[in-house]
C-alpha cells in the first residue's frame, strides 16, 4: 500500500517575508483564543500573540496557491471553498501551543478546515524551542526556515513547543470547504 505525504514544504523567497512582517507588525496584536467561534480562552494549552490581516492581504494569495499545489501533489483532493484571513502569531518566551487540531468536527459548522497552511517568518537562529511537530502515528519534526511554508491536512495534531529565548514568527491560513462525511 503507497502512503501519501502528511506535509507539503515549499519556499517562497525570504524579502516578500520581510515585507509581509513590516506589515503584519503594524495590526492590533490581540492574546490568542481557541474553538469553533473562539470561546476559549485557556493559555495553558495556547499562549500566543496573534495579528489578523484582511481576508484579500496579498501574502495571503501566496498562501493560498501554495497550499492548493499541495492539496494536488500529495492527493489530499479535498474540496476547498474558501480561506480564512491570514493569522501572524508570535511566540515570545515561555509561549507555546501544545497538541491540537485546527478543525472542529463536533461544531455542526457548514464547512470545516480541510488544509493548514504556516509560513516561518523569521530565522530559526532568532529563537530556541518553538520546535514544529507534527503527529500521526509518531512525532515528526517538521525542521522550517524562514520562507518555509509547509501545508497539512488540518485533521493532523500538531504543535509549537515552547520559547527558551528569542521570539518565533509564523503566517497561518486554513483553507476550508464541506463538511467531512
Amino acid at each position: 500500500m503507497k502512503h501519501l505525504p502528511i506535509w507539503h514544504i515549499s519556499k517562497i523567497p525570504t524579502q516578500v517575508v520581510d515585507i509581509a512582517v513590516a506589515e503584519f507588525e503594524l495590526l492590533p496584536a490581540k492574546d490568542a483564543v481557541m474553538g469553533a467561534y473562539g470561546e476559549i480562552i485557556n493559555s495553558h494549552q495556547r499562549d500566543t500573540t496573534v495579528r489578523f490581516a484582511s481576508l484579500n492581504h496579498w501574502f495571503g494569495g501566496i498562501l493560498f496557491e501554495h497550499a492548493l499545489a499541495s492539496n494536488l501533489i500529495c492527493k489530499w483532493h479535498y474540496d476547498i471553498k474558501f480561506h480564512e484571513a491570514i493569522q501572524f502569531a508570535e511566540y515570545g518566551k515561555d509561549q507555546h501551543y501544545n497538541w491540537h487540531v485546527d478543525n472542529f468536527p463536533l461544531s455542526e459548522l457548514p464547512n470545516e478546515r480541510k488544509i493548514t497552511v504556516i509560513c516561518l517568518m523569521n530565522d530559526p537562529s532568532d529563537f530556541e524551542g518553538g520546535e514544529f511537530n507534527i503527529r500521526l502515528y509518531q512525532d515528526y519534526v517538521a525542521t522550517l526556515n524562514k520562507g518555509d511554508i509547509i501545508a497539512f491536512p488540518s485533521i493532523l495534531e500538531h504543535r509549537v513547543t515552547p520559547i527558551t529565548s528569542g521570539k518565533r514568527l509564523s503566517a497561518t491560513m486554513w483553507l476550508n470547504g464541506p463538511r467531512f462525511k
